[in-house]
């Protein structure tokens, strides 16, 4: 009796170790019901990930508002304790605000506005009412992996969770494709119409 005792006050203890752990390594600085949790966690991991292999970190800070606070005010506050290097995804959802914060260091491992205009925008809603916790999820994700990936490639090591870069290569293939199909079926189409005239 004493010694299953013993094993069980054992077994919470590492449990209790082992859940603080998890949360101390937590790469999501802030997430006020912006982000899934599902979202959230492939996000630790894929950080964790990028750490081990690269030595930087990737955070994310969704926030619903600034609460009238200047946002470089409110961005610093989140910056304060963070080691170099590192890249924060921060992101607001009521001031419509989305920032890729970098230092010196990881500035030189990937293009910001090359990640905002092609891996972010184009999945953020047009109506602001279509704005909700799955689209947020899902734009900020696409330029989470997006970095995670240029990072990857500057110091050349592939991620297990990573996008795959051969994915961009045939989707280049297949709008090429389209596009030479497009262009011929408008040849044709003036063929037909000039040889009728």
């Amino acid at each position: 009796m004493l010694g299953s005792l013993k094993f069980i006050k054992v077994g919470l203890f590492a449990l209790f170790i082992a859940i603080s752990d998890v949360f101390a390594n937590s790469y999501i600085l802030e997430n006020k019901n912006q982000i899934l949790d599902k979202t959230a966690g492939f996000m630790n991991i894929l950080s964790s990930e990028v750490f081990e292999k690269t030595g930087v970190s990737i955070y994310v800070v969704a926030l619903d508002s600034l609460n009238n606070k200047p946002i470089k005010e409110v961005e610093s506050y989140y910056l304060q304790n963070l080691k170099s290097p590192y890249v924060v995804l921060f992101f607001v959802k009521n001031d419509k605000k989305i920032d890729i914060i970098t230092d010196d260091k990881s500035n030189e491992m990937f293009d910001k506005n090359s990640v905002y205009w092609d891996y972010i925008v184009p999945l953020i809603p047009k109506k602001d009412e279509e704005i909700n916790i799955q689209s947020v999820s899902a734009f900020l994700l696409n330029g989470f992996v997006d970095i995670a990936d240029n990072i990857a490639s500057f110091y050349d090591v592939s991620l297990e969770h990573g996008y795959l870069k051969r994915d961009f290569v045939v989707q280049s293939g297949v709008r090429l494709v389209l596009y030479i199909m497009l262009f011929v079926l408008l040849v044709l189409f003036v063929y037909v119409y000039l040889r009728k005239k």
